[in-house]
């Protein structure tokens, strides 16, 4: 479930209506908060009508009352009126009374707001404007007289910056009101374009240079990204290794084959000038062109065995998977050695787990096992025992066939499963064979991501051990034969 959760979410189409979510979400926020991070400075606007409204209110009372002093006056505005625009419209305005003369600043309030002081005290003011502040209102000044002292009366009513803001952008020329979002949805679009172009661009370079031949290159941009760009990425490198592989492999066994034919190919030439010097010579005649016809079956083997090879060897090369009986396979395959091993004497013996199953390639998994038996029973000797057992170790299948002939020497042991390989002693080819077999049997189990392996048993001889993942079915009981 959470594999699967996490699938959906690393989908690229998950990832784009995020994006675009979000960049849609951002762009607001972001406008936003250029707005009110521009927005410091202070707006001159027409005067507000209800703070227009309350300076005329208060200039009509002080006309009427003729208070002796503007402190005198404030008492009683603290006292009665402030209540009064309070209980009628909820959030009472401060009052801000500055002496004309003098520039002294007086307030109805105890707030101390540097902000408004300072803009207060160094400015001039003639016209009735109202000035927007971040989070404060001030309209006036209203001209008013007391005792023989001009006073210029100002109304501050506290807002919230949502409201300053919003009010900030309206005074935006048309022109930077459409400009900002766009610039700043510009960028996040660009960004989202960045993020999915550069893996793609990427991956186009590289295609272009495997087009070229040149098979080492891999995308490294976006391999490691989980949505389907990442996995488009790691199928392109995939690809571009077994392409890699599979050149160098034809590379490879092209220069052994090349070097494999010269001996049949400088032998049959030999044997055909011995035959023609020998035409009046029955005898020796019919002895070359016998040695001709055995160098023509070698090379007719060899060639089949390298174009088995090369398919195996190619990475691109379809495996052709189905339930396979291993057990069954086995019996069958031995059966067919023992007719060649009955010319030596030699007694193949299987012990196996009933009912070995796996997915396989029944044709290949076939010309692997019979490649070691066929070499099991060739360096064998007379009268001699094949033990070949198949257990099951894990989630493995593990297939063990041991003879008793010589054995291998240590040294040559790694080497044994190259192409064209053979141990010193039997380079006097006098058993035949390509030097193929057990390469063919290696790539037959690497295919099927499995192991092979030989090593030298204490009593003398070889065992060449073939281990492939099983399909999950557990043995059910051993039997001998």
């Amino acid at each position: 479930m959470i594999k699967q959760t996490k699938a959906v979410l690393s989908s690229i189409k998950v990832k784009l209506f995020c994006w675009f979510w979000l960049i849609t979400i951002l762009s607001i926020l972001t406008t936003r908060f250029i707005i009110t991070q521009l927005s410091d400075d202070i707006l001159i606007l027409a005067p507000h009508e209800g703070d227009r409204g309350h300076l005329h209110n208060i200039s009509r009372r002080i006309t009427r009352a003729q208070p002796a002093d503007v402190l005198d006056f404030l008492e009683n505005f603290q006292r009665r009126g402030r209540f009064k625009i309070k209980r009628a419209f909820g959030n009472p305005p401060e009052l801000w009374i500055k002496e004309v003369t003098g520039g002294k600043l007086m307030t109805s309030s105890g707030n101390d707001l540097p902000a408004l002081k300072n803009y207060l005290s160094g400015n001039d003011f003639t016209e009735l404007k109202t000035y927007q502040f971040p989070e404060l209102r001030l309209t006036g000044p209203q001209q008013v007289t007391i005792n023989n002292k001009d006073y210029q009366f100002f109304v501050a009513v506290k807002e919230s910056r949502k409201h300053f803001t919003m009010l900030f952008f309206s005074q935006l020329p048309p022109w930077a009101r459409i400009a900002l979002p766009l610039v700043i949805s510009f960028i996040f679009c660009w960004l989202l374009a960045r993020n999915l172009s550069k893996p793609l661009l990427s991956m186009r370079s590289v295609a272009n240079r495997l087009g070229d031949g040149d098979l080492s290159v891999r995308v490294n941009d976006g391999a490691g990204r989980s949505d389907e760009l990442g996995s488009l990425a790691r199928s392109i490198n995939q690809m571009a290794e077994k392409l890699e592989i599979s050149l160098l492999a034809q590379k490879r066994l092209l220069g052994d084959v090349s070097h494999e034919l010269r001996s049949p190919m400088t032998r049959l030439q030999m044997a055909l000038g011995l035959a023609q010097k020998s035409s009046g010579d029955q005898e020796n005649l019919s002895k070359h062109l016998q040695r001709c016809e055995i160098e023509v079956h070698r090379l007719d083997q060899m060639i089949a065995d390298v174009l088995a090879l090369s398919r195996l060897e190619n990475a691109l090369h379809q495996l052709n998977f189905a339930k396979l009986d291993l057990t069954g396979l086995l019996d069958i395959l031995l059966q067919d050695a023992q007719f060649t091993a009955d010319e030596k004497s030699i007694k193949l013996q299987l012990e196996a787990v009933k009912n070995s199953q796996l997915k396989a390639d029944s044709q290949l998994i076939a010309s692997a096992i019979s490649n070691v038996l066929g070499n099991a029973v060739k360096y064998s000797p007379q009268g001699s025992n094949i033990d070949v057992t198949l257990r099951h170790q894990g989630n493995n299948a593990v297939l063990a066939i041991a003879d008793a002939g010589p054995g291998v020497p240590e040294h040559a042991l790694a080497q044994l499963f190259d192409p064209f390989y053979r141990v010193a002693e039997a380079r006097d080819r006098k058993t035949g064979g390509t030097g193929l077999g057990l390469a063919i049997a290696k790539q037959a189990v690497l295919a099927h991501r499995g192991t092979i392996t030989a090593k030298n048993n204490d009593s003398g001889g070889l065992t060449v051990t073939i281990q492939l993942p099983l399909d999950n079915i557990q043995p059910e009981q051993t039997d001998a034969g």
